[in-house]
């Protein structure tokens, strides 16, 4: 009797599961008939997010389905690297430093007009408009007392939808038809790859492993980008990712942001929403400007310029590539540059100044 009752919450948690993912599938395919951008990352997230505010607790979508995915759309981007590749990155450091300040210098102002105008904090309007991941910002915004949690939650939260479902659609509908730069170099393939390609595939979960333990950033991501990369790179074939897997991938992300994204948090902090939503719209056409720009100084095409420049998530500007055939890694290159600046920089920056 007492293991029927012990049972009891673990057959709760898995209906739970079943029901979220049941109800988020319709979404993929209602988005996919009206022909959205990335429906099977927007259906599912746009459709978990009404049941999330409807139901509360009464959805529930594990961590592991999440990471899962990202190491299929980490193998997807890291196959895209070749020796090519890598050259083009090192040649295009300066520009890469160039946007990642131009766009940091457009939040931290962006940030303090925010403040100026609602009334939040200086720390609170720039941790929630610099553009580093809403995770980091809101674990800095409780390490800093000046700072409204809340707040930054809501801009972080704002720019991400922003991003979300603002990037594909500018990008499906406002760039790829329009006349595209040189074309992005091709990616070798092959139609049997056999035991051949097995270290590439394995290279992926390996990848994640190492990067968790390492306390990488988005180790699920990151993890497997590089790791399969370097096979690449050495020289293994890296078959690419049937369609149906890449679409279960998207799923699960999307579900996943369904479920974490909670409107609670929005609550008592209404006169910061415009503000944020303003401030999200007008950093992307910014970032528009940039990439525009960049067309002029490297072979990128407008819509890889754009990609590149976009205020990730990484992992949804690149499903955003994957899917419309940009040229993953010179956006991966930077995506990861601006990243890896925002995480190990800002962080010791912000707090020195927030601090004092």
């Amino acid at each position: 009797m007492g293991s029927i009752i012990a049972g009891a919450p673990f057959f709760s948690k898995v209906l739970q599961i079943l029901t979220t993912g049941l109800v988020a599938i319709p979404g993929g395919f209602l988005f996919s008939f009206l022909h959205i951008p990335l429906p099977w990352m927007l259906g599912p997230l746009t459709i978990t997010l009404i049941h999330h505010a409807l139901r509360g607790k009464g959805t529930r979508w594990p961590v592991g389905f999440r990471n899962a995915g990202m190491i299929v759309i980490g193998y997807s981007m890291g196959r895209t690297m070749t020796v090519e590749t890598t050259e083009q990155i090192l040649i295009n450091l300066p520009g890469m430093a160039a946007v990642t300040l131009l766009i940091v210098l457009f939040s931290l102002a962006t940030g303090y007009l925010t403040h100026r105008q609602t009334g939040i904090s200086l720390a609170s309007g720039i941790l929630g408009s610099v553009p580093g991941g809403l995770a980091q910002m809101v674990l800095m915004a409780e390490e800093i007392e000046d700072a409204d949690v809340t707040a930054v939650t809501l801009m972080q939260m704002a720019r991400v939808l922003a991003v979300l479902f603002i990037v594909p659609f500018v990008a499906t509908y406002g760039i790829i038809h329009l006349p595209a730069g040189p074309p992005a170099p091709a990616v070798a393939t092959a139609t049997h790859y056999g035991l051949a390609a097995l270290p590439a595939l394995l290279m992926a979960p390996l990848g994640a492993w190492l990067a968790v333990r390492l306390n990488a950033p988005i180790p699920f991501l990151l993890g497997p980008i590089f790791a399969t990369a370097a096979a690449v790179l050495i020289g293994f074939p890296a078959p690419p990712v049937p369609r149906p897997l890449i679409n279960t991938a998207q799923l699960f992300f999307g579900v996943y942001l369904g479920v974490a994204i909670s409107l609670e948090s929005l609550r008592g902090v209404g006169k910061v929403l415009p503000w944020a939503i303003g401030g999200s719209v007008a950093l992307v056409a910014f970032t528009y400007l940039l990439g525009f720009g960049l067309t002029f100084v490297t072979p990128a095409s407008l819509l890889t310029a754009f990609l590149s420049t976009a205020p990730g998530g990484m992992t949804e500007v690149g499903i955003v590539a994957l899917t419309l055939g940009a040229d993953v890694a010179f956006i991966l290159a930077y995506q990861l540059f601006r990243l890896f600046c925002i995480l190990l920089v800002a962080p010791l920056l912000l707090r020195r100044r927030f601090k004092r």
